[in-house]
């Protein structure tokens, strides 16, 4: 017995406008705006899978998917890198959070010290940026996301592969060169200013 066709669901019905009024306009905008707004999946760029945590995190997902493609065009990832690229991603939107508490809230409060006098303190969140960055940098440091990190990757990257005799010490360099002979003096026979400067005697006081 032939099988009818596989019944589309709600958002394929969406998509196309509600035909034959199988559902309301309302319904089928609400479906439609749901479908638009769905977290983002972390993308796979070649082995480099994303940590099954990560897509948790809507704002996560957008920069690992932003980050992970260029920095696997540099060959600066590997699939052994995709949890720390992941804890960095998670950072960066901790990072974000944090500092627009401050810019929102300010750097400093009014509070009450201990003994009853009013007094400002840090915020909190200012202190959780000072901690992220630090954290970040040093994940930066380690993906080359700073230029001179990352000219020091690439330099042994390429050192690694011959392709870089620049760096390479010349090996006629490192030989040791011979000591410089001593110049010998002249002797004021030799030398025409040592042989003049032996008449000291005092120059005639008028022409005979």
């Amino acid at each position: 017995m032939a099988r009818g066709r596989k019944p589309e669901t709600a958002e394929q019905q969406a998509l196309k406008g509600a035909p034959g009024k199988r559902m309301s306009q309302k319904a089928a905008q609400a479906i439609r705006t749901e479908t638009k707004t769905a977290a983002p999946s972390p993308i796979v760029i070649g082995n480099v899978r994303p940590p099954k945590w990560l897509k948790r995190s809507r704002k996560a997902t957008e920069i690992w998917n932003d980050l992970a493609p260029r920095l696997a065009k540099l060959n600066l990832v590997s699939e052994l890198d995709a949890v720390p690229l992941g804890r960095y991603c998670r950072y960066i939107v901790e990072w974000i959070a944090a500092d627009l508490a401050v810019q929102k809230e300010g750097t400093w409060f009014d509070t009450v010290g201990t003994n009853g006098e009013p007094t400002k303190k840090r915020h909190p969140a200012w202190q959780a940026c000072q901690d992220l960055e630090k954290m970040l940098r040093e994940t930066e440091a380690a993906f080359g996301m700073r230029p001179d990190t990352r000219y020091k990757i690439m330099r042994d990257q390429a050192l690694s592969h011959g392709v870089l005799p620049l760096f390479e010490r010349n090996s006629q360099s490192e030989q040791p060169q011979p000591a410089a002979t001593p110049t010998a003096t002249p002797s004021p026979e030799d030398d025409p200013i040592g042989f003049l400067a032996g008449f000291d005697s005092a120059p005639p006081g008028r022409a005979n």
